[in-house]
């Protein structure tokens, strides 16, 4: 028996089947089109990712004002290079680490910012907290960028003399400021003697000592003998009275602000009218509230900062942002930031060995704090200091020196 279809059955056969072969062809296409979405949609994402970049600062304790100061100026400063583009077309996520000024909390933020997958780190302004990170950073080759911390050590391993590769500064060094402060108390305030008074919790104390007396001496001075202290004492009016009795023309006092002000009102109270010379330790607005009067005809010296023309839109702004006055430790933050962007845009991608490669070429970048040049041995800048004269209560611009 011979079965006949219908010309109609068979053009709906063809129809369904058509219909299914569409339906498969559109299901292809469809995975087509979902497969290119997700992966322009992870090259996205890949690019909108912000370039992280951490800070490691004293944001609690007894100096917390400079780490605070450090940290607002940092996300000042990420605000303003964020609204200008970023860093090659990306944008920057700042993250703020508390290393508490000392070496273990520090090596610990830096071990955390790190798992981050930070790009580089800013800070410390600590020299015992750099130099216990400086082994770590180049063992896991993320770039750090010292802020005011002014030890040789914190760039140079001194058991081989060799320069850590992955470990820079932005400040100077203890013995370029102590050779500023000891040719100036030489040639300038023509001092002949001088004594110094140290804090044997810091490193620094000797070794400003140790340049202040090559420089002094170079320059036809002698030094007349030393005392020292502990930071936290309370009392320092026996080691003042030896000091006074040795009739030095200038006292050296490597000491933190806090301290330099216990020490400047007790002398004032023994009735000694021998000034004082220090070192950026020394350097906070907050000082002359401590011990203005008693600091009469004193001199320190500071990394250059606010003194500097170019600073003041950045001081006003980061005034009225946080109603508070900047640090110098502001100011090196801001420029570290900026160098790490100068930095990646020389290197042309956004990488920690090509950025510190970057980094250690750096010629005449400009700063606020004035302009870096990196020497490739030591990775210290070639800059000024800054010289401040106390009088009448206030902090008075003396110049911008050299050794």
């Amino acid at each position: 028996m011979t079965i006949v279809r219908s010309s109609t059955w068979e053009e709906n056969r063809m129809c369904r089947k058509g219909i299914v072969c569409l339906s498969r062809l559109t299901c292809l296409l469809l995975i087509v089109c979902l497969v290119a979405v997700s992966v322009s949609g992870c090259k996205k994402s890949a690019t909108v990712e912000p370039i992280k970049i951490g800070f490691i600062g004293d944001l609690t304790g007894d100096t917390a004002i400079w780490g605070q100061a450090g940290s607002k100026a940092g996300q000042m400063t990420t605000d303003e290079i964020n609204a200008a583009g970023g860093i090659l077309g990306r944008q920057i996520q700042f993250i703020p680490m508390d290393g508490r000024g000392q070496a273990v909390d520090s090596v610990n933020a830096f071990n955390s910012l790190v798992d981050q997958g930070v790009l580089c780190v800013i800070g410390t302004n600590f020299s015992s907290c750099n130099k216990a990170i400086a082994p770590i950073a180049c063992q896991k080759k993320i770039p750090l960028l010292g802020t005011t911390c002014t030890n040789d050590a914190v760039t140079v391993d001194q058991a081989t003399g060799l320069v850590y590769p992955y470990s820079f500064r932005i400040g100077y060094t203890d013995e370029f400021q102590a050779q500023v402060l000891g040719k100036y108390a030489a040639t300038e305030l023509k001092a002949k003697t001088f004594a110094s008074f140290l804090d044997m919790t810091q490193d620094f104390a000797q070794t400003e000592t140790t340049w202040f007396n090559k420089a002094f001496v170079a320059n036809g001075g002698k030094m007349v003998g030393t005392v020292s202290g502990r930071s936290g004492d309370n009392d320092f009016r026996t080691q003042l009275t030896k000091l006074a009795a040795m009739k030095p023309d200038v006292i050296l006092l490597p000491w933190f602000y806090k301290d330099v002000a216990l020490i400047a009102n007790q002398a004032k109270e023994l009735g000694m009218k021998i000034p004082f010379m220090g070192p950026d330790s020394w350097d906070s607005p907050e000082l002359m509230g401590l011990a203005g009067p008693a600091l009469e005809g004193s001199y320190y010296c500071s990394q250059p900062a606010f003194a500097r023309p170019e600073t003041k839109p950045f001081h006003d702004a980061y005034v009225a942002k946080w109603g508070t006055e900047p640090e110098a430790e502001s100011l090196a933050v801001h420029d570290g930031l900026y160098w790490v962007k100068d930095a990646c845009e020389r290197a042309g991608k956004v990488d920690p060995v090509a950025l510190r490669d970057a980094l250690e070429s750096t010629v005449n970048f400009q700063g606020l704090m004035g302009p870096i040049t990196v020497d490739i041995k030591t990775h210290n800048p070639s800059k000024e200091a800054s010289l401040f004269h106390i009088t009448g209560s206030e902090r008075v611009f003396v110049g911008d020196f050299k050794p």
